[in-house]
């Protein structure tokens, strides 16, 4: 391992993962800040994650910490991926999980998970290696706290959806020594499956996803359709009183589009919203236990796609009585995008697909209708809050008038065919 032994601290041997080379060199390099700037499926978090256990194990009495923006967010990625390498390099045996406070033990060094949002945490104890996954969902102010109590090297991700505090601030700060920048693409991950790279591949066409995602390259901040929303840990104790549930919104998918369901509560104004559900290949039945297990309760306001009635009286015949379909119509997203710009909207930590669709979630550039991607909770949310008050076309309400003189309606016709007509109501003056 090209890393001398810190302190002294004596270094052991261990099985050798395999790592590309292109990001041991970097990984494992002399400089104070390692920042990786890639688009989706380039490795770059799994390869930092490599180096960073196979150090716990070589460096006895290391302190390692591993941070992100939420503890929901590290469950479904940082940590789930050491979990996988753990059991990819058979290192069972080596590594001691802490589950209850998010640890692994190996040969007295320590790796701990924790989130950017715990405050006694970013002010607390000292470290050797400080690694904060997807760190442009982290404030500067939070990074300043951990760095400043980091000993030896930081290492930072990121997809560069748009310029933020590590181009503005920090690498401008720092002489070209003091950092070392890597930016990857999904070409540079020999272990992605094929399927995998063609539904990359698929998006080219969406100029600056393919931009950020597919390239790499830092994306244009333009054109986003929300900023009028926070994240919360979770819905506050006043959102749970008697009459603050707004309802859920369900919006279905099978394959390629994933069934999404919110729940929705207001409180002072503002919305609350939590994803309880985000999966593709659902069946009827699975969806209806999803709601169960996610605690829904089945009689209140729950407004789903109206493109699906088959599904919708499924579920109503299952007890969901309070499921109704959707209003859809030529400008039913422009309301219910209105709707929901004109509140102050809080999402759940633990929403994480919900949270990755308001960031991606854009105008195109040149027509200013929303993009038809990253949409899913975002149409599940629409349904729900605009559905009381959206406007309906009112249809003609028709009578029939019978044996009367079809001269006094139709003055140009006298055909005694037209002695039984049905006419709109509001044509004949009520």
């Amino acid at each position: 391992h090209p890393n001398p032994a810190i302190n002294g601290k004596k270094q052991h041997k261990t099985a050798r993962m395999k790592i590309s080379k292109k990001y041991e060199s970097v990984n494992s390099g002399d400089r104070r800040y390692i920042i990786h700037q890639g688009g989706t499926g380039s490795g770059k978090t799994y390869s930092i994650l490599q180096y960073l256990l196979s150090f716990a194990i070589k460096s006895k009495g290391s302190v390692i910490f591993i941070v992100s923006e939420s503890i929901p967010h590290l469950k479904r990625g940082a940590l789930r991926d050491a979990r996988r390498i753990i059991e990819e390099e058979h290192l069972e045996h080596v590594f001691i999980e802490h589950k209850s406070d998010f640890k692994l033990k190996v040969k007295k060094s320590t790796v701990e998970f924790f989130s950017a949002d715990n405050g006694s945490k970013l002010r607390g104890a000292r470290r050797d290696l400080l690694f904060i996954n997807e760190c442009n969902n982290v404030s500067y102010e939070a990074f300043q706290q951990l760095d400043v109590r980091t000993r030896y090297k930081t290492f930072l991700d990121f997809n560069p959806v748009r310029s933020f505090w590590v181009q503005q601030e920090l690498i401008p700060s720092l002489k070209e020594s003091d950092y070392m920048l890597i930016k990857s693409t999904y070409r540079d991950n020999p272990h992605l499956q094929q399927g995998e790279i063609k539904n990359i591949e698929r998006r080219q066409r969406d100029a600056n996803w393919w931009r950020v995602y597919g390239e790499g390259e830092t994306g244009e901040a333009q054109g986003l359709v929300f900023n009028n929303w926070d994240i919360c840990k979770a819905f506050p104790p006043e959102c749970m009183a008697a009459g603050c549930l707004l309802g859920y919104g369900i919006d279905f998918g099978y394959t390629n589009s994933p069934t999404a369901m919110v729940e929705v509560r207001q409180h002072n104004g503002c919305l609350y919203v939590k994803e309880l559900l985000y999966q593709t290949h659902l069946q009827l039945d699975q969806i209806y236990n999803a709601a169960l297990s996610a605690g829904i309760q089945l009689g209140a306001p729950a407004i789903a796609d109206c493109s699906e009635p088959r599904t919708i009286n499924y579920l109503m015949s299952r007890g969901w009585s309070g499921i109704k379909p959707c209003i859809k119509g030529p400008d039913s997203i422009a309301f219910g995008l209105n709707m929901l710009l004109q509140r102050k909207i809080y999402v759940t930590a633990d929403s994480l697909n919900l949270i990755k669709e308001l960031r991606q979630y854009t105008y195109h550039e040149r027509t200013r209708i929303p993009v038809k991607e990253h949409d899913h909770a975002i149409d599940a949310l629409r349904y729900l809050v605009s559905y009381p008050v959206q406007p309906q076309k009112p249809k003609p309400l028709y009578v029939n008038i019978i044996n009367c003189p079809p001269s006094n309606f139709y003055p140009d016709q006298q055909s005694e065919e037209l002695s039984r007509v049905s006419i709109p109501w509001r044509s004949i003056g009520f």
